[in-house]
């Protein structure tokens, strides 16, 4: 996570990981800063969609159908952090979320709701009585099981995730977009830092890098550059060193390199 908050703050980029920094949506790097690690935030296709159709339904008279499709993030976050649990515990409050999460491996899983769904279907002889049919009523919908979980673990290979994290998996049931559910986070994480802004988390989490004379104020940049740059090198492999005491071997992650040391960032 460490490693991560550095390339955020830096506007740098780790060529050798197979995680992500930085996705399209707006509040993406945030989430990165606070260690809110994902491997996609991917729109699969829109929230609903009607269709007309000839099935089983009604004696095989044609009728309409809406599905209603839920928006999943699924992230990894530091087991040794606490704000982590404060995070969590957010989510598990939030009126719009169903939330599923375990703590590392061998964690027992834990759900906000028994039935956290993924999609659901409701029928009616017009497309304008889609709307008085209740979602109550119609079939059963499509549930995610414990193993959507998985894709909350970090990738550290093509083949190998990171499975020693807490991971969660959020469902926004609401009527919002995918940039809906991205900013509900971020806003989440903001209280939790009990910052306003993105500008005032850059603060809070680049102060320590600067204090110790890793990172300086870019006093010079424009509107569109980074905040902050490196103090001596601006590439992330100088800091990789200082973190790791080694430099990658070609084909090694930096995630591989967890599993021989261990490391503390000051506050």
């Amino acid at each position: 996570m460490a490693l991560t908050r550095f390339v955020v703050l830096t506007g740098g980029a780790l060529a050798q990981s197979r995680l992500k920094y930085d996705f399209e949506f707006e509040g993406s790097k945030a989430l990165m800063l606070c260690g809110f690690i994902p491997n996609a935030i991917e729109n699969l296709g829109p929230r609903y969609s009607v269709s007309k159709c000839n099935c089983m339904f009604k004696r095989n008279t044609p009728h309409w159908e809406e599905t209603k499709n839920n928006f999943v993030v699924c992230a990894g976050l530091s087991l040794n952090d606490p704000k982590s649990q404060v995070f969590v515990n957010a989510c598990l409050r939030h009126s719009d979320f169903m939330v599923l999460i375990r703590k590392g491996q061998n964690g027992r899983v834990i759900r906000s709701t028994e039935n956290i769904w993924a999609s659901r279907t409701r029928h009616a002889p017009t497309r304008a009585g889609l709307k008085k049919v209740p979602w109550e009523s119609a079939p059963e919908p499509t549930l995610f099981k414990d193993t959507l979980l998985e894709e909350a673990q970090p990738l550290i290979s093509n083949t190998e995730r990171m499975q020693d994290c807490f991971q969660i998996a959020i469902v926004d049931s609401s009527d919002g977009e995918l940039e809906d559910l991205v900013n509900k986070l971020v806003l989440i994480w903001l209280k939790v830092y009990e910052v306003e802004d993105m500008m005032g988390l850059l603060s809070l989490i680049g102060n320590p890098y600067i204090y110790g004379g890793e990172l300086e104020l870019n006093v010079k940049r424009g509107e569109s550059d980074f905040p902050l740059v490196p103090n001596l090198e601006l590439d992330v492999l100088s800091s990789y060193k200082r973190l790791w005491q080694t430099v990658p071997r070609e084909g090694r992650l930096v995630d591989d390199e967890s599993k021989m040391k261990t490391f503390a960032v000051q506050p």
